[in-house]
């Protein structure tokens, strides 16, 4: 049996139909998704952001006027003996803030205002960013 002219027809338009789909669509299953690209995350601003937070929790204890413990965290030299760059789990100071409240070492002490959960999150990231502390505030 021979097929009839308009099946043959049919099928053509069908199949060049299909192509031109595909052709006019590269984002189709037959071409490969180009990913999004990587959101770009800020690096933590020691000024702006560690500082800050240095300030309202560990300079009443670890200043310029006391420096309980021998720790002073308001001078970068001193500060950064008790600072491990890159290695938060290694920091005495990120060690202090994150134990229980209950240990006798956590900081700041128990009696005092506590750092948010996200003042701590900011700690840890500028540390394991390497804890970039300007030698000028502003730089």
């Amino acid at each position: 049996m021979k097929p009839s002219s308009s099946l043959i027809i049919l099928v053509a338009g069908v199949s060049i139909l299909g192509l031109g789909a595909c052709a006019s669509n590269p984002g189709s299953a037959s071409a490969p998704a180009t990913p999004p690209p990587a959101a770009v995350v800020a690096k933590v601003d020691y000024t702006r952001q560690v500082q800050p937070i240095f300030s309202q929790y560990c300079y009443q204890c670890h200043g310029n006027g006391r420096q309980s413990g021998g720790v002073r965290l308001d001078a970068k030299d001193s500060a950064l003996k008790h600072i491990t760059p890159g290695d938060p789990d290694n920091s005495d100071v990120y060690r202090a803030i994150t134990r229980s409240q209950g240990a006798s070492d956590h900081m700041p002490p128990i009696t005092q205002d506590q750092p948010a959960d996200s003042d701590i999150a900011t700690i840890k990231q500028w540390i394991t960013e390497g804890a970039n502390w300007p030698d000028r505030p502003g730089q």
